[in-house]
């Protein structure tokens, strides 16, 4: 058993974007069906399993009281999600939209009430819960930095996490503001002032163009 497998390390927490935090899943996927999802397909939060990305990335949402989306989190590789649908049901109030052709392993919810499978595989439980509390802690942090810094260092840092992270995520104007709590058209003026600037091109579903990364990580404070 190896211990870094929990070491939930400090530049993940940093991240917009959750990922290789459950790489030790990878030993059971064996117990687990590869399903497959394309781009923009959006699902609700199904009570079929827990999910483990191979490949890909989604968004995970919520739909608040108006009906109005709000992201809240980006999983990738090796990271788990549908964790809290596997447990409760939350159908019509959580959804994910898969932001690339996505593979992903389903468990069946009733393997984590499985006493043999806990005994022989401790170390997931494990990862399991300090998954769980990394993203309870991620969310808390989250909402308190809601409002920290102008929009538009909000932006510049998000776009220069999507461009050092490689991911091939590429967001929409509603889905930047969605996820920064920030007027759509707040939004586009910020990023009319920086392609004005040319630090960045086009930003869009399918576009994702920036030209001067230094630039951008001035606007960013980084």
């Amino acid at each position: 058993m190896r211990e870094d497998r929990y070491n939930f390390s400090e530049s993940s927490k940093e991240n917009f974007l959750i990922e290789g935090m459950n790489s030790c899943w990878s030993e059971v996927t064996h117990l687990a069906s590869l399903q497959s999802f394309s781009k923009g397909q959006v699902v609700d939060q199904a009570d079929d399993g827990m999910y483990l990305m191979k490949e890909g990335c989604i968004s995970y949402s919520v739909y608040l009281r108006g009906g109005e989306r709000r992201i809240l989190y980006f999983v990738g590789r090796d990271s788990l999600f549908n964790e809290a649908g596997s447990m409760i049901k939350l159908k019509g109030r959580v959804s994910f939209e898969f932001l690339a052709d996505t593979q992903v392993y389903v468990f069946p919810p009733n393997l984590f009430m499985d006493v043999d499978f806990v005994r022989t595989y401790p170390e997931l439980s494990i990862n399991l819960s300090q998954y769980i509390i990394f993203k309870r802690i991620y969310l808390s942090h989250f909402v308190a930095n809601l409002s920290n810094n102008k929009p538009i260092t909000r932006v510049a840092e998000l776009l220069l996490q999507l461009h050092e992270n490689n991911a091939g995520i590429y967001l929409s104007h509603l889905d930047i503001s969605s996820f920064l709590g920030i007027h759509l058209m707040t939004i586009s003026r910020a990023l009319a002032e920086l392609r004005k600037e040319n630090i960045i091109g086009k930003i869009t579903k399918n576009k994702f163009e920036i030209f001067s990364p230094e630039r951008l990580a001035e606007y960013a404070d980084w």
